[in-house]
Order: structure tokens, then C-alpha cells, then sequence
């Protein structure tokens, strides 16, 4: 057994202070912190007593409770794997012991809710799987954290090389999503949802009506031995007619089966009774089966979300050449030593560089100083990733670079809400990504007033959210799909209006459901890009069809919403031509500008009546100065 060293008992002092933070009584953060530990770090014992102090102190006993069990499953199952497994526990395989037990706690403990637990799971899908979602990335950063707290690289890559590392990471994870992947499937297997009741059903219904009416009754040789098949014709019409009819009145009877049976009242009062029965089956079979296909979904986002974390982890080949060995003369003649270097290119051509480096004793640089002499080397600008540490320490560590984005972007929007409304049922939102991408999104509520506000407020924070997580934008888009295709108002529909640009190539994909049509303008030149798909939630697949344009330097994306284009007249078929029109004559020179020229323009065309809310969103594209 190991001895505890001073930075262990960091280590687990700091586990009790991060189990502190807590979101919506869940507690992603702690479970990925002491997860991470305990693959790492020896006194497994009083790390777990100092997590479980800090979730005692921070959440409600429910969910303590459930956070206890789910830290003693975890235990006991790495416990049982290290007996199989000689070379221990590697953050690799903890990582997959936590997500594994993450997900059966949630089926379990949702299982166990009582009545109502399909709705309840349904209800807490997209907080379950943030919380799958942030567990799985803060893992990672607290691995890597502690292994550098400890001094040392992760269990059994200390002295390998970065293209061999990279590669078995790589396998571990797409190994871990295929397993996700499998299990999800496995959950799709013979589950579809049913509309009606099966031949089957109907004839255990026939049996039971039949039995229970008719069987002490008078005539009952008659009816089921000399007019056998007109009763069996009468009572199969009168089934098919209380499935149909929620309150069949006896006068809704066959004329023929009125005039011969003497206990028509019974058999109708029976009949209603056993469809009533037998369509509240059905329907918690339904619900079950779209929250076993819901479940599948979020095993399937997981296994996307574990994929396309081991995509990031390039397959292009490593390069040390000429402009390697530059760099490290240069990093030296600043007093930044380098032990290793590699280059290689992301998918989209961008540039990445990787050093092990430090500095001497008494001599402080920033990543930020390094990046500028790689940058001179390679004659273009450079920027540390984001988890890059922002000051070189002593002591080897790696540290990665990444070619900085060529372009930039302004955002201009112009709104009116529709008149005799407090509030735009339209919300929009711009978010930069770590990636080098800008999105942005556009959502357009039924109808106008608070509820369509409300309504398009929840696509765009779930899309805000899940994007931010690490969900890339198909898996975001089938997510919220699923949670509106499930929600307890399945006719409140909202449109999305995504556009992703990538900022190093101009790029620009968009994916629009029910959303009006964009356009893309460079000087007199309009390009339109429109898309027939139907809103999230109204078919139970998704139609998330990619456009793709390219942008370059001056040009500007422009978004709006359906009630800009209603403005231009009622001839809907021609208000798309009407404003790319407008856009070729319009001599707006920046995208706020622009934005209020087409506002206007649409207002002026209305009267100044908006009949349904309005919004613009422009963003123009800028080449940023060479270095």
C-alpha cells in the first residue's frame, strides 16, 4: 500500500471542498472529482469519507442518499475489477465505471419513483444527461489536474510517445462509445409505440365481455349457438365502436343486436369498461416504449458525445521537421526549454503545436509568450488551447497551441414585437465557440405573447446548454427534438434557425427547421438558402438537413424571422424574392446598419402594423490582419 504524500491529502481535502457545489440537488462536478481521485491516488477509504462529508453538508437527504449509493456502486465495482485486471485502474476504465453507474442510478432510481415514473424520467431526461454530459468532461480536466498536482502523467503513458499516446486514447474512447452505442440499440430492440389495439387484445376483450354478460344468461345457447355469427359480428361492432367512442350510448347499438339481447344494457356498460381498460394499457405501454427509445436516444447522445471527444484526437500525421526544430532554438533563446515537439493539422486545415516544456528556477513565462514565438516561426498567429496552463512552470508539462482564426465576426439584430403584445415570442442567441466556430440561432414560438416566448426561450436555452457542454449540433438538435416530441403540450411548436461559422475557413452550415429563408450578401450579390423541413417535435424523426455556403471577407449572413417576410405582403410566394430584392439594392456597409435597414423596410411595407413579431440577425464576416 501506498503512503498518503502531502499532495494525496490535497487532493482529498480539496474532493470534500468541490462536493460542496451542487446544481439542482445533482452533483456532477463531485462524482467526477472523486472518480478521477480514486483511479490516481492511494487512501481510496478517506477520500470517499471526505466526498460523502461535503454532499452531506451541500445536498438534501434524498439526493444524498442517492449520491451515497451511487459512490459505494462505484467502489465496490472498481474493487471487483481490479482482481481481474493485474495493471489496476486507469483513468480510462474509472471514467467508464463512473458513466456506466451515472446511468443505471438514473434508470434505477427513476424506476423506483413510483406512479408516474415514466413521466418523471421524461421530465428529467435533459437535466440527467447536462449532468452525464458535465461529469464525463470534468472528469477529464480533474485526471489531468491531479496527475499534474502528482507530478506525473496519467497511469501507464509516462514515457510514451505523443503519436502512440494519442492513439491508444483515441481506441479507449471510441471503445467506450461503441459499448454506449450497442447498449442504446439494444434498448431500440422489438420497441415501436402502437395506435390501436392488436387482433390479440381485441380477442381476450371479446372473451371477457362475452364471459362475463353472457354466460348466466337465458339465452345465451341462442345467441352463441343459432345466430353464432351475427353475435360475433354484433359484438366485435360494438368493441370497434367503444374504441372509437369515449361515451357510446346504447342507442349507438346495432339495430340487430338492440332487438335480441336482453342484457344489452350489461354488455355495453361491460364493453366500455374493458376498452376503457385495455386503451389505459395501451397508452402506459406507449408512454413506456417512447421512454425506452428516449433512454436509447440519450445512450446513443453519450456514446456521440465520447465520439466525437475521440475524433478531437488527431489521426493526421505528427510532424518534427525544419519549422519544429526553429521553434525549439527560438522557445530555448527565451529561456523555455522543450523536450518534445509535434505539429499536425486539424480536418479544416487549421495547425496544431505540442511541447513538453519549463522553465528555469527564478524565471516566469506565459503560454501566451510561447504562442507568439511558434507563431513568428510558422508566420501566422498562434493562441494556447483552452485548458492550456496560462504560465509555464518548472517542472515538464505539455502544453498545446493551436493556429488562431483567420476571420471575425459583428453581430447587429433589430426587433418589433407584434402589436398589441407586451413580449416577442422570437428569441435568438450568438455563442463563440473554444472551437473557433460562431453560432448562431434563431427560434421562432407559435403564435406571439408569453407563451411563445416561453416556448422559444426553452429551445434556445437547451440548445445554449447542450452546445456548451461539448453536444455537437446533430446530437443537440435530435435531443430537443426528443424532449419537445415528449413534452406534456405536444401541439406547441417553435422553429430553429441554426447557422454554424467557422471562423479559420469561412465555412458557414446551416440547419433550419420551420425557419424562414436566409440570405447571404456580398455587396449587389444575394445568395438565398431555404429549407422544407418541419419544425422540432412534429415528425418523430428530425429533418435536419445541412445547407453549406461559403463566406468570405465583407460578406454577411442574414436571419430573420417568418413575420419580416410576412410584413413584405400577403403573396408569400414572392416575399422571399421581394427581400433578396431589397438586400441587392441595399448599400447598408455593416451588420447593424443592415439589420435596421430590413426592419424598417418590413415595417414600412406593413404600415407600421407588425401583424407577428419581427427579428433580424446579421453577422458579417471580417478578415482578421496577418501577423
Amino acid at each position: 500500500m501506498r503512503k498518503l504524500g502531502m499532495k494525496d491529502l490535497l487532493v482529498i481535502v480539496l474532493g470534500a471542498f468541490i462536493n460542496l457545489f451542487v446544481w439542482h440537488d445533482r452533483n456532477p462536478v463531485g462524482v467526477a472529482f472523486f472518480c478521477a481521485a480514486y483511479a490516481l491516488i492511494p487512501g481510496k477509504m478517506l477520500l470517499a469519507m471526505a466526498a460523502l462529508f461535503g454532499m452531506a453538508y451541500a445536498l438534501p437527504m434524498t439526493s444524498f442518499i442517492r449520491y451515497t449509493g451511487l459512490i459505494t456502486t462505484v467502489m465496490a465495482m472498481a474493487a471487483v475489477l481490479k482482481k481481474w485486471r493485474p495493471a489496476g485502474l486507469t483513468p480510462v476504465v474509472m471514467c467508464g465505471l463512473m458513466v456506466l453507474t451515472m446511468v443505471t442510478a438514473g434508470v434505477g432510481y427513476g424506476l423506483a419513483y413510483g406512479e408516474g415514473w415514466q413521466q418523471h424520467m421524461l421530465d428529467t431526461l435533459p437535466e440527467s444527461a447536462l449532468e452525464l454530459a458535465a461529469a464525463f468532461v470534468c472528469y477529464w480536466l480533474f485526471a489531468g489536474m491531479i496527475a499534474w498536482m502528482k507530478g506525473r502523467r496519467p497511469v501507464g503513458r509516462r514515457n510514451m510517445p505523443m503519436k502512440e499516446e494519442a492513439m491508444i486514447t483515441k481506441n479507449q474512447l471510441h471503445a467506450f462509445s461503441e459499448s454506449f452505442r450497442k447498449l442504446s440499440q439494444s434498448f431500440e430492440v422489438d420497441v415501436s409505440p402502437r395506435g390501436a389495439l392488436n387482433d390479440q387484445e381485441m380477442q381476450d376483450i371479446f372473451n371477457a365481455v362475452t364471459e362475463q354478460v353472457c354466460k348466466d344468461c337465458s339465452r345465451c345457447s341462442y345467441c352463441w349457438e343459432n345466430v353464432f355469427e351475427d353475435s360475433c359480428e354484433s359484438a366485435y361492432e360494438i368493441l370497434k365502436l367503444c374504441s372509437e367512442r369515449v361515451n357510446m350510448k346504447k342507442k349507438d347499438l346495432p339495430e340487430r343486436f338492440r332487438q335480441r339481447c336482453v342484457r344489452s344494457d350489461n354488455f355495453l356498460a361491460e364493453a366500455r369498461r374493458m376498452m376503457g381498460l385495455a386503451q389505459t394499457n395501451l397508452s402506459w405501454q406507449n408512454r413506456l416504449a417512447e421512454s425506452r427509445l428516449a433512454l436509447a436516444g440519450q445512450f446513443g447522445e453519450v456514446a456521440d458525445v465520447i465520439g466525437d471527444f475521440s475524433k478531437q484526437i488527431s489521426d493526421e500525421p505528427v510532424r518534427k521537421g525544419a519549422p519544429e526544430k526553429q521553434a525549439v532554438h527560438r522557445l530555448a533563446a527565451q529561456k523555455i526549454n522543450v523536450r518534445r515537439i509535434a505539429a499536425s493539422d486539424r480536418s479544416n486545415g487549421r495547425k496544431c503545436v505540442y511541447i513538453e516544456a519549463k522553465t528555469p528556477k527564478n524565471i516566469e513565462k506565459t503560454a501566451q509568450e510561447a504562442a507568439d514565438i511558434i507563431g513568428r516561426v510558422y508566420g501566422r498567429r498562434y493562441l494556447p488551447r483552452p485548458g492550456t496552463a496560462s504560465v509555464i512552470g518548472h517542472r515538464w508539462e505539455m502544453l498545446s497551441f493551436e493556429e488562431d482564426v483567420r476571420y471575425r465576426t459583428i453581430i447587429g439584430d433589430a426587433r418589433m414585437v407584434r402589436m398589441g403584445e407586451a413580449v416577442s415570442g422570437d428569441s435568438f442567441t450568438v455563442m463563440h465557440m473554444e472551437s473557433g466556430q460562431t453560432v448562431l440561432s434563431l427560434s421562432d414560438g407559435m403564435g406571439s405573447g408569453e407563451k411563445a416566448e416561453k416556448e422559444s426561450n426553452r429551445i434556445i436555452g437547451l440548445l445554449e446548454q447542450l452546445l456548451s457542454t461539448g453536444f455537437n449540433r446533430q446530437s443537440a438538435i435530435r435531443l430537443i427534438h426528443s424532449v419537445v416530441l415528449s413534452g406534456s403540450e405536444p401541439h406547441t411548436y417553435s422553429t430553429l434557425d441554426l447557422a454554424t461559422l467557422d471562423l479559420f475557413n469561412g465555412k458557414c452550415e446551416l440547419i433550419k427547421m420551420g425557419a424562414a429563408a436566409s440570405f447571404i450578401k456580398n455587396g449587389p450579390d444575394v445568395k438565398k438558402i431555404t429549407s422544407e423541413a418541419l419544425p422540432p417535435g412534429v415528425l418523430p424523426e428530425p429533418e435536419n438537413e445541412v445547407k453549406t455556403a461559403e463566406m468570405v471577407h465583407g460578406d454577411m449572413l442574414v436571419m430573420m424571422s417568418d413575420g419580416v417576410l410576412m410584413g413584405l405582403g400577403q403573396d408569400d410566394d414572392r416575399n422571399e424574392e421581394k427581400m433578396a430584392e431589397f438586400l441587392k439594392s441595399c448599400q447598408a456597409v455593416n451588420p447593424q446598419e443592415l439589420a435596421n435597414a430590413i426592419l424598417n423596410h418590413a415595417m414600412a411595407a406593413c404600415h407600421y402594423e407588425a401583424e407577428d413579431d419581427m427579428t433580424v440577425l446579421v453577422c458579417g464576416l471580417y478578415r482578421k490582419p496577418k501577423l
